[in-house]
């Protein structure tokens, strides 16, 4: 568990496995316990509305997404199938890449995986090669999820807004995050980095405004 605090994410498990919701109590301790920005008061209440399920949903996607290979070992990969033109049929990501419907699998042929294989490296080449790699194109990250979730319980705040901030801050923590690797200084006087990370993700976040994606959300912070 290289890429997060092994005792933060078990901490993380438990909270949100035995209760129906955190307290205030607990919002404020995980929210005290991160640099700045801090949350307010109003913002605590807010986080303290959100039920654990939507929390536990959330901390299972950071560890679907902490499980996934990043873009350039999946490149690795699908330059072996082009050279081979063949590949796991075991590994559920290749498969997506070569085999995404049942057809796909009647047709397949030598040549036929190495065109697709030709094809996904020009994609997979595309963007930063350490960012996760996922097979539905379309798909949602946790970072910009997160960002979502706090947008629509805050009847999407401006992107700069500090508390919007804080809150992603707080709701990634409370679920596993990590939060240690965009921070810098010292331990005793850890000095916050340009506030581009959640301004980005809350942006992000409004090209889902208008999708059942939203709107499931919306309906789970409500219930």
């Amino acid at each position: 568990m290289s890429h997060r605090d092994e005792k933060d994410w078990d901490r993380a498990v438990a909270i949100v496995g035995h209760c129906s919701s955190l307290s205030e109590a607990q919002w404020r301790e995980i929210t005290e316990s991160l640099p700045e920005p801090r949350c307010d008061a109003q913002t605590v209440r807010k986080l303290a509305e959100i039920q654990a399920v939507v929390v536990k949903e959330f901390h299972d996607a950071i560890a679907a997404e902490g499980d996934q290979p990043t873009r350039a070992k999946m490149a690795k990969k699908v330059v072996a199938a082009r050279e081979s033109r063949e590949f796991d049929e075991l590994d559920q990501n290749m498969l997506a890449v070569f085999e995404p419907n049942f057809l796909d699998r009647e047709r397949r042929t030598p040549e036929r995986t190495r065109k697709l294989a030709a094809k996904a490296l020009d994609d997979l080449r595309e963007g930063k090669g350490n960012k996760p790699f996922y097979p539905r194109s379309d798909g949602i990250g946790a970072a910009n999820k997160c960002a979502l979730i706090v947008s629509i319980k805050l009847d999407w705040p401006a992107v700069r807004n500090r508390q919007a901030q804080a809150m992603c801050e707080a709701l990634w923590a409370a679920a596993g995050g990590d939060t240690k690797r965009r921070w810098r200084g010292t331990p005793n006087r850890p000095e916050p980095k340009a506030d581009g990370f959640w301004r980005d993700h809350l942006r992000e976040a409004r090209q889902w405004r208008d999708t059942l994606y939203s709107r499931i959300i919306e309906r789970a912070l409500i219930l």
